[in-house]
Parts: C-alpha cells; sequence; structure tokens
C-alpha cells in the first residue's frame, strides 16, 4: 500500500465524515443519532492518522531534502486540529448551533491543513522515495492508525492529551443533566 495514497485516502473519508456531519433533515432523533456516531469516527480517525503520520511517515520524510520545515509545520497543524477537534467533542448538543461553529472551524483548518500537506509533504515522498518505500511506509502507517484507532485514541480524554494546555479553545459549558441548558454554576 503506498503511503501517499493511503494517506490521501483519509483525506477523503475526512471530507466525506465532514459532509455527512453537516446533515440535517425533518429526523431530529436519527439526526442526532448519526451525528454522535460520525463525531466519534471522524475524532478516531483524525487522530490515529495524524499521530501516525508523526510516529511513522514525519520522520523519514525529516531526512528528505528540505522536508524538515514541511515536516514542523504539519506537526503545529495537527496540534491546532486537535484543539478545534477537542472543541467539537466538548459540544454536548450536536444539534445546537455551537455544534455547527465547531464543525465548521475544524473544517477550514483541516482543509488548509490538508492542502498543504498533499502539496508538500507527500509530493516530496512521491518525488523522492521509491516504490517500495512508499509502499512499505504506507503498511506501517496503516498499521499503526489501525492501532491507535483500535486503542480509542479519538476519546476526549485522549484527544487533551494532546492539546499542550490540555483544553479545547472555549472550555465546555455545564450543563443541567435534566433540561440540558446551560448551569448558571458553571
Amino acid at each position: 500500500m503506498d503511503v501517499v495514497e493511503a494517506i490521501v485516502g483519509d483525506h477523503v473519508r475526512f471530507e466525506q465524515l465532514l459532509r455527512a456531519l453537516r446533515v440535517r433533515d425533518v429526523h431530529v432523533d436519527a439526526v442526532r443519532e448519526r451525528r454522535v456516531a460520525l463525531r466519534a469516527e471522524l475524532a478516531h480517525l483524525l487522530v490515529g492518522h495524524a499521530i501516525a503520520e508523526e510516529s511513522e511517515v514525519y520522520p523519514k520524510l525529516r531526512e528528505l531534502a528540505g522536508g524538515g520545515a514541511h515536516v514542523e509545520h504539519g506537526e503545529d497543524e495537527h496540534i491546532e486540529g486537535h484543539r478545534k477537534l477537542l472543541v467539537l467533542l466538548d459540544v454536548d448538543d450536536v444539534l445546537a448551533p455551537e455544534f455547527d461553529r465547531a464543525l465548521g472551524k475544524l473544517a477550514n483548518s483541516l482543509a488548509h491543513h490538508v492542502d498543504e500537506e498533499e502539496r508538500t509533504l507527500l509530493n516530496d515522498a512521491r518525488l523522492q522515495l521509491g516504490v517500495e518505500a512508499r509502499e512499505a511506509l504506507g503498511l506501517a502507517w496503516v498499521a499503526e492508525r489501525d492501532r491507535l484507532i483500535a486503542d480509542g485514541c479519538g476519546s476526549r480524554a485522549a484527544v487533551a492529551a494532546l492539546v499542550p494546555d490540555g483544553r479545547s479553545a472555549s472550555p465546555p459549558q455545564q450543563r443541567d443533566p435534566l433540561t440540558h441548558a446551560p448551569d448558571a454554576i458553571g
């Protein structure tokens, strides 16, 4: 499995998940259930993808001529993505406007990162790694990504641990468990 094609495949899946998370219809309970499940899938895939890139792919790309600055920038963007993902995970009501805003911010950040990564790091890999090296790297990356996902890498606690200050950009609101309204104590 070519590492470039595998990574781009995840990029395509990210957009599919984001698109599905934007959908609303009259079946509110179905939308709620779907959004909760898709948000969890997106969180696990985003985090597993990023951590596996940093452990399996980025070190090899750092060795390539001129790859170091692109790798560091990619790592910084992963942290920013984790921070925006954490905000999305902290929205209790997946039908609330806060969810749509958090989703939009994550989608914009992710689109920027994917564009840059495909134009820089992945093209570096295409140009400077042979087919066999890309295939070996692809197998290692997929195995690590899948292991991380199986271990629950996209849980709220796991994502918070990836953010340097351990918090999202905006702390979660305390909500009354009966009404789901913001609690005045928060």
